[in-house]
């Protein structure tokens, strides 16, 4: 488990290192924020959920699977995934350091979206579950 914790603690590194990644967990809560508090708020019409609801399904369908299969790609291209497999690393310790990581930062993001669209407690459990 300690291969996982090590590649757990190089995503989140990797996540600092890298703007655009970093962009992509910071863009979707903001324009969602935005959206809400310009259109939303002052419009009866759109319920006030609904740039919240429509900001998460994008941030999880683009910036979650997008930083996930970017971990990896980034790992084959310079070769340290081959390092990790010569070190004893297992695929399951690998995944789970890397999705792990994903996971984390998806139901960090996902609270804000929470907090963002006033979820009572229940709908903000049901939407990081859905996240």
């Amino acid at each position: 488990m300690r291969s996982a914790k090590a590649n757990f603690i190089k995503q989140a590194k990797d996540v600092f290192r890298n703007p655009m990644v970093l962009v992509q967990f910071i863009i979707f809560p903001a324009v969602a924020f935005i959206m809400t508090e310009l259109v939303a708020k002052s419009n009866p019409a759109i319920p006030p959920n609904m740039f919240v609801t429509m900001m998460g399904a994008i941030f999880s369908g683009m910036a979650l699977i997008n930083t996930a299969s970017g971990y990896i790609a980034e790992d084959i291209e310079r070769k340290s995934l081959r390092f990790l497999v010569m070190a004893g690393v297992k695929p399951h310790e690998y995944l789970i350091g890397a999705g792990g990581f994903v996971m984390l930062a998806g139901a960090v993001i996902a609270v804000v979206f929470g907090l963002i669209g006033s979820f009572t407690f229940e709908g903000l459990m049901k939407f990081i579950a859905v996240e």
